[in-house]
């Protein structure tokens, strides 16, 4: 895993921890899309 890859990682568990912290069911859709498409990035760049 490189430096980018383990940002990448971090940013996907923190969007992941947002709808819980705010407890706002809208985000959780849109922060899931995200860290799919950020998951996405990350299977082609390898």
């Amino acid at each position: 895993m490189t430096f980018e890859n383990e940002i990448v990682g971090g940013g996907i568990i923190v969007l992941n921890l947002v709808p819980f912290i705010f407890r706002k069911p809208k985000y959780l859709l849109i922060t899931a899309i995200v860290s799919l498409l950020m998951l996405f990035l990350l299977m082609n760049t390898k």
